[in-house]
């Protein structure tokens, strides 16, 4: 698995979203690529003429080059995503920032779905158990990232960033003030 750690200013993205429960994911998400992109691209990509402030606003902001899964108690928000370059915010779309982080970066090459999909559950199931676990979650959303080119091509290329910060290290003393009190405190 290819990995990379970057630090990452602020980033703000446009784009719209479903929700979809955990287990539905490798199956809603395809999904809703597909009835998205016949609602509000398919027109769009063979005139590249927006009708529309929301076809503007995917041209613009280059909304599906991203895709942010936003966890939430029982199911994650999943957006489809642009960054976000300003001006107005047509209704039907909105924003999502992502605060100054350390990012875990992932790349993967294939035809998707299952290039992205394999590569989340190596994310999970390999990474975040073994090198994950020297880092915390800075948040709850991830980034799905696409680059341009035929997505059925063996060659294509996509990826997973998680924002991430490591846990703080603590010296032996430091440690042992902490077991200290916690015995003291009767917590131990």
């Amino acid at each position: 698995m290819n990995v990379t750690y970057e630090h990452k200013s602020a980033m703000t993205f446009i784009g719209f979203s479903t929700a979809i429960r955990p287990e539905e994911g490798y199956v809603k998400c395809p999904a809703f690529w597909d009835t998205e992109y016949s609602r509000k691209y398919m027109r769009l990509w063979q005139t590249m003429k927006p009708e529309t402030d929301i076809e503007k606003a995917i041209l613009e902001n280059r909304i599906g080059m991203f895709a942010i899964c936003d966890e939430k108690d029982d199911s994650f928000e999943y957006w489809i995503a642009g960054l976000y370059e300003g001006g107005d915010v047509p209704e039907g779309l909105k924003l999502y920032t992502f605060p100054e982080s350390d990012w875990a970066m992932f790349s993967a090459k294939g035809a998707l779905p299952k290039s992205l999909q394999d590569l989340n559950t190596q994310v999970w199931q390999e990474w975040y158990p073994n090198e994950g676990q020297k880092y915390k979650g800075s948040g709850n959303a991830m980034l799905e990232v696409y680059s341009a080119g035929n997505m059925q091509s063996p060659d294509y290329e996509c990826g997973i960033w998680v924002p991430i910060c490591r846990y703080e290290e603590r010296d032996e003393q430091e440690t042992a003030e902490i077991v200290s009190e916690m015995t003291i405190t009767g917590i131990l």
